[in-house]
C-alpha cells in the first residue's frame, strides 16, 4: 500500500511539475509574440511615411526576441527589405 501511495505522490508531483513548465513556456512565448508585435508595429509607423502598406511580412527563421528581419511592399508594388536590431532600423529596396 506504501508503494502504490508513493508512486501515486511521485506521478501528482511530476504532472504538476510538467504542467508548470509547460505553462512559463506559454507565457514566454506569448511575451515573444508580443514583442515582436511591437516591432512590427514601429516598422509600419516608419514605412506608413512613404506611402500606403498592402503588406509587412517577417522572415521568422532569421528574426528573434530582439532583432526582426522581413519586408514591407507598398500598394504601388515597392518593395523594402528591412532590418531592426537594436533599437536601427535600416532598409533597402528589394531587387526584382
Amino acid at each position: 500500500m506504501k508503494a502504490k501511495k508513493f508512486i501515486l505522490t511521485t506521478t501528482a508531483l511530476l504532472g504538476a511539475g510538467a504542467l508548470a513548465y509547460g505553462a512559463s513556456k506559454l507565457i514566454e512565448e506569448q511575451k515573444r509574440l508580443a514583442s515582436q508585435q511591437e516591432l512590427v508595429q514601429l516598422v509600419r509607423d516608419f514605412f506608413q511615411e512613404m506611402g500606403e502598406i498592402a503588406t509587412v511580412y517577417v522572415q521568422l527563421y532569421e528574426s528573434s526576441a530582439d532583432r526582426l528581419v522581413g519586408g514591407v511592399i507598398f500598394e504601388d508594388q515597392r518593395h523594402f527589405t528591412f532590418l531592426y536590431e537594436n533599437g536601427e532600423l535600416s532598409y533597402e529596396k528589394a531587387q526584382g
